[in-house]
Parts: structure tokens; C-alpha cells; sequence
């Protein structure tokens, strides 16, 4: 990518962050990315595409999910509920480690809360969402085939667990830890609840 274009994504994460998506215009991007506006349209032709792009050049920052490798315990043979609780404990690590970057915490916000509003944020928003949500799936897939989980939808297990994690980070960055409490605890209790059910096992049995 030539500099000109990494000037203008790195301007449009910086106003998108403080002025939100419908308070950014591609003049006020142009003018921090230091260039004309007319080559801002040459190079991403409106502001949906400038967005979509700024998403695509920070997927590996946004997108905890994105490798699934590096999350994973670095223990071999362990079983499938362990495996999932260190998941998510290594998930919750990436997201607080991000929260120091305020300006893509402040992005994330935005497109959370503009999603709302705008179909074109809340179609970003989506494809930044199946970047955690494909992965995830596929290895859901792959524990079923190894008779490791029962025959479920994984893109509904893989919905589950990435919703716990992006409803609680959010939930802290709003309101703080104290409704949460522990996080370990609360993740420990989640994956608890996501392995095994509510159900008790007898009434299981006699399904």
C-alpha cells in the first residue's frame, strides 16, 4: 500500500474515533491525512468504502479471533473444556490489551453505537464480526467430527461464545468491573454454563 492511501486510513481511524462515522466528513479526513479531498475520492471513492477499509487494513488488531492459533493453550492433550476456558481467558486478555489504544476503543464504540443507525456502519460492523465467527466455527465443526461435542450448529455455539466476550468487554468499558466482578470467575462460570448446560443431569437422562 502506498503511503498517500495509509495517511488517509490512519486519518479516517483518528476522525471516525472522535467524531463518530456520521460527524466525520472526507474533508475534515482529508485535511488530517494531509492531502486534497479530491484524492481521497480517487483512491476510495466515498466514505462506506473509506470505512470498510479502515476495517480491512486493522483486522488483525479488531479481530481477536483472526488467528486462532496464538489463543489456544500451548498444552497438548488437554480436554475440550479446558481448552475453551484458556480460550477465553487469552480472548478477554486480548481485549483489554487493546483498550490501551484508545483510538480503535473509541472506533469500536462508534461503530457499535452508529451500527444502529446507519446500514453501511452496521454492514462493517457484520464483516468484523464473521472475522471472529468463521474461525471459530470451523473449529466447532472439527470437534464435532472428532466426537468431542455433541452434533450441534456451530455457527450458533460460535455466536454464543464471541457474544460473551464482545457483551462483556462492552459492558466493562461502559459501566466498569464492578457489575461484572472477577473476570476470570465470570469467565470460568460462562464456559461452566456454555460446556455443560443448565439442565441437571438427570432431567438430561430423561429427555
Amino acid at each position: 500500500m502506498e503511503d498517500t492511501e495509509q495517511r488517509i486510513l490512519d486519518a479516517a481511524l483518528r476522525v471516525f474515533a472522535s467524531e463518530g462515522y456520521t460527524g466525520a466528513t472526507t474533508r475534515r479526513i482529508a485535511k488530517e491525512a494531509n492531502v486534497a479531498e479530491v484524492t481521497l475520492f480517487r483512491k476510495f471513492k466515498s466514505k462506506e468504502n473509506l470505512l470498510k477499509e479502515v476495517l480491512i487494513n486493522n483486522r488483525t488488531i479488531f479481530s481477536s479471533l483472526d488467528d486462532l492459533s496464538h489463543l489456544f493453550p500451548k498444552e497438548k492433550n488437554v480436554d475440550l473444556e479446558t481448552e475453551l476456558r484458556i480460550l477465553g481467558k487469552n480472548i478477554a486478555k486480548a481485549m483489554r490489551d487493546r483498550k490501551k489504544d484508545s483510538k480503535r476503543r473509541m472506533f469500536m464504540l462508534m461503530l457499535f453505537e452508529e451500527g444502529r443507525r446507519r446500514p453501511e456502519v452496521a454492514e462493517a460492523l457484520s464483516s468484523l464480526l464473521q472475522m471472529n465467527i468463521n474461525p471459530l466455527s470451523e473449529y466447532f465443526e472439527l470437534q464435532i467430527k472428532n466426537g468431542k461435542m455433541r452434533n450441534i450448529n456451530p455457527r450458533s455455539a460460535s455466536i454464543t461464545f464471541v457474544g460473551y466476550f464482545v457483551h462483556t468487554s462492552l459492558l466493562r468499558e461502559v459501566i466498569g468491573d464492578g457489575f461484572l466482578g472477577n473476570n476470570d470467575e465470570e469467565i470460568d462460570g460462562f464456559i461452566d454454563i456454555f460446556t455443560k448446560g443448565i439442565l441437571k443431569v438427570e432431567d438430561m437422562k430423561n429427555r
